[in-house]
């Protein structure tokens, strides 16, 4: 299992990682690490998707629409972009993207986390289905906070981007660590129980 340092942010009793660098597929999204530590990477289990400053979701976005763009020399479907569904920016007809193991075929998302491990994030971390036959992309920008505003995480990872891994708070090295389960295993019939 990868770990990574969780970081403490002024007294706050939430969860924060240190994010190096934003990737869609091979290509790092524009932002660089100084604007991903102001404010750092929060986990949260009470936000259903992820939350991220205007200079984190700008960037990602268009990063994530030109490689949607370009997957179909890769063998993968046309995506056709359908009416966005509040509160996302980014949907899309689910007949046209296709299905892989990992979700809808779509980019994946990686983060480069202090530690030198990346989190891989695949279509069944942050495709929604909104109503039938759409899905959109669960990234969204936070509203009324200012770009670099320091009081804000830059982002603000939800359940839909935690969902299928095994984390393991480790609080007295002060790390977490993170596993994908298999695309035939998901969290539901996985076994948490150790034999005495």
């Amino acid at each position: 299992m990868p770990y990574t340092p969780l970081v403490t942010k002024g007294g706050s009793p939430a969860h924060y990682i240190s994010v190096k660098a934003i990737q869609v597929e091979d290509t790092r999204v524009s932002v660089s690490e100084r604007v991903l530590a102001t404010g750092g990477v929060m986990l949260s289990t009470r936000l259903p998707y992820a939350l991220l400053r205007h200079d984190v979701y700008r960037p990602l976005v268009d990063a994530f629409t030109k490689a949607l763009a370009a997957q179909p020399a890769n063998g993968a479907p046309v995506a056709r972009a359908v009416k966005p569904v509040a509160p996302f920016e980014l949907c899309y007809d689910t007949k046209s993207l296709g299905n892989n193991p990992g979700g809808y075929w779509v980019p994946n998302v990686g983060l480069a986390l202090d530690g030198g491990s990346d989190w891989w994030m695949t279509g069944k971390n942050f495709m929604v289905d909104v109503k039938p036959g759409t899905a959109c992309v669960a990234f969204v920008e936070m509203k009324g906070v200012e770009a670099g505003d320091g009081r804000a995480p830059a982002v603000i990872l939800g359940g839909a981007q935690l969902e299928e891994l095994v984390l393991d708070f480790d609080m007295e090295k002060k790390r977490l660590g993170f596993l994908r389960l298999l695309h035939y295993m998901d969290c539901s019939r996985f076994n948490f129980t150790r034999s005495a």
